[in-house]
């Protein structure tokens, strides 16, 4: 998604009519009675206050009109000052609305990045593009496009200039958000809370609420807590906590997982059966000696309202309640208490299955009372058909011949058993994936721990002395980081002190030989302190950083240089400088590189650093 612009002028003027309306006021007054003009610059504290400004638009509003009103009394100078403000969503609506019929004949593609992309934004041939491309969209053949074209066009549906039935709008967002979602992940943090936000503000709450449902069976999507707690309201208030769908329960815990053990044995769901299975005995288990819920035992009664942000980063036109109350009721989705025992639930019955099939490592992170733990082993005897009884003849020259056949073939397969299971990696992505997001600090501490150079608090309070954090803040740190990658946590503290998952251990052994922690300290000198241009590197793919050691010695690629380089990565060049972009704006708090007409050039202040950093070090860390 297009991150809006960091600009510091963002709507200074409706800023200043609230910070300072009588100074205004009188300057307007001496402006229309011919004295002079008196500027006052913003104070910093109104600049400061620019984030006042709902959903932080990106350029800055204007005042239309400011009028002296005519007095009948010629003796008695009257004046009424009229000022109307008109925001950045005002604007694109009324030119949503304007080039609504524009049917687009065939153009060519031209590259688009723009953080909350407008029209205005577009020059003219990105204009013909992109009402080629909509006009294309709408008759269903999604043409490959830019990320910023494609927002465009969703803002126009949400502002139902598109398709004014919300209905029917939702739908095509959705429609839109299926057909480029496998390009494009970004979309999916947007594009389906925006649907059932439309339908929340502009349907009802029912229509809003059956979208969301829908969105449960999709893997892979965060849904907002506000909407999560109103799915469990409803469903216990309709049909209890006994046949509530598992997908919700898995919501409600710490634990949606994606390591090796799951992914061979649930090609037939045989592991979220258990899942489920599991969970309802412990629920019948707290029925049973506690006349509660498993809800009831871990959520507090408290009553609050779900209350729900609505067109989070969107460009609206129309006015709405930035906040919807859905519904009320418990805080479901934020006890942790109720997360860490489904968690503990569902690691147990997966700890039953692996010792079943001879899986070696682990789960970590389990409690559960001993009563409960016995009840889930009974759950999970494997039942035993008794075989019919066989009758043999035994022919002891024959024994003697499979026997040495069957130690010739156990060695055979001990050896090759060695090699696949070493080589069995299928977690290595995700680990890489988690070993980029962490910063150097954190990946010491993992090293250290997987290396058995921790091997207590004491070990690890040394290490974080000098940079002032605690252990327990690093360690729920690296968990959330690790739980949305691998969907679990990474860390665990237990009485032998910082122990690491077992089922990533394979995958850590080959991630922290490649990306030791030690070669971007000696970058850094030996230094912790992050510098966010080293922290942007360790954010980098291939291709990014294959780029930036291109635009290192002069400080410019043509448009048709990137296009070249990310065909080699069969990407598309524009979709490599966006998310270059991204994560520039994510880390330096501007962008170093810009498009001036068709050539990308690196900032003047920004290309001695480049240069720089982007030694044999470096460059090395990132392939």
């Amino acid at each position: 998604m297009p991150k809006r612009s960091r600009s510091t002028n963002q709507s200074c003027c409706l800023v200043s009519v609230f910070l300072w309306p009588f100074r205004l006021l009188e300057n307007l007054i001496k402006a229309l009675r011919g004295q002079t003009k008196v500027h006052t610059p913003p104070s910093k504290r109104s600049i400061v206050q620019n984030n006042v400004q709902s959903q932080g638009q990106s350029k800055e509003g204007r005042f239309d009109e400011v009028s002296p009103a005519r007095s009948n009394n010629s003796n008695k100078p009257s004046f009424n000052v009229s000022i109307s403000y008109e925001s950045n969503q005002t604007i694109f609506l009324k030119e949503a609305q304007k080039f609504r019929n524009i049917e687009g004949d065939s153009a060519s593609h031209i590259p688009f990045m723009h953080y909350w992309p407008t029209y205005r934004d577009m020059n003219a041939s990105q204009k013909r593009w992109y009402f080629y491309w909509r006009t294309q969209a709408r008759s269903g053949n999604y043409l490959p496009t830019d990320l910023s074209y494609i927002f465009v066009h969703i803002y126009e549906i949400l502002n139902l200039v598109e398709i004014p039935d919300p209905i029917q709008a939702a739908n095509r967002i959705k429609v839109l958000w299926q057909a480029y979602r496998g390009i494009y992940h970004q979309v999916d943090r947007y594009l389906p809370e925006w649907g059932g936000d439309l339908l929340a503000v502009k349907a009802s709450g029912a229509y809003a609420l059956s979208w969301w449902e829908g969105l449960l069976t999709v893997d892979g999507l965060a849904i907002p807590d506000p909407v999560l707690n109103t799915i469990v309201e409803k469903t216990i208030r309709t049909s209890g906590t006994n046949i509530m769908p598992y997908k919700i329960w898995a919501l409600l815990s710490d634990y949606q997982p994606k390591n090796k053990f799951y992914q061979m044995h649930n090609t037939d769901h045989q592991i979220d059966s258990a899942y489920e299975k599991a969970i309802k005995v412990a629920n019948d288990y707290y029925l049973r000696t506690s006349k509660k819920t498993l809800i009831d035992m871990f959520v507090s009664e408290q009553v609050c309202s779900y209350d729900k942000n609505v067109f989070a980063s969107a460009l609206i036109g129309y006015p709405y309640q930035r906040m919807t109350r859905l519904a009320s009721g418990r805080n479901y989705a934020g006890s942790a208490r109720l997360a860490s025992n489904i968690t503990s639930i569902m690691k147990y019955a997966e700890n039953i299955l692996r010792k079943q099939l001879k899986f070696s490592a682990k789960l970590s992170g389990v409690e559960l009372p001993v009563k409960l733990a016995k009840e889930l082993d009974i759950a999970f005897i494997p039942v035993v058909p008794e075989p019919e009884p066989i009758h043999l003849t035994i022919d002891p020259s024959r024994v003697a011949a499979l026997n040495k056949e069957s130690k010739e073939v156990s060695a055979m397969l001990a050896t090759e058993a060695e090699s696949t299971e070493k080589a069995l990696l299928t977690d290595l992505a995700e680990v890489r994936a988690l070993w980029m997001e962490l910063n150097i600090l954190e990946r010491q501490i993992v090293a250290g721990i997987f290396k058995g150079d921790l091997p207590s608090l004491t070990h690890v309070e040394e290490i974080l002395a000098p940079s002032e954090i605690t252990v327990s803040s690093i360690i729920e740190t690296i968990n959330n980081k690790s739980f949305p990658i691998i969907g679990d946590q990474l860390v665990y503290l237990s009485n032998r002190g910082l122990i690491l998952a077992e089922d990533f251990l394979d995958e850590l052994e080959v991630v922290i030989q490649e990306l030791p922690p030690e070669k971007a300290m000696a970058e850094k000198g030996g230094s912790l302190v992050s510098n966010p241009w080293l922290m942007l590197f360790d954010k980098l793919d291939p291709v990014e950083v294959e780029l930036l050691k291109l635009f290192s010695p002069k400080g410019s690629l043509s448009e048709a240089e990137v296009d070249a380089i990310a065909k080699a990565y069969n990407l598309m060049g524009n979709a490599v400088m966006d998310s270059l972009s991204e994560k520039a704006l994510d880390h330096l708090g501007h962008l170093p590189i810009y498009l001036n007409g068709k050539e990308w050039q690196v900032e003047e202040d920004d290309l001695p650093i480049l240069q720089k950093l982007l030694g044999p070090e470096v460059t090395n860390n990132n392939h």
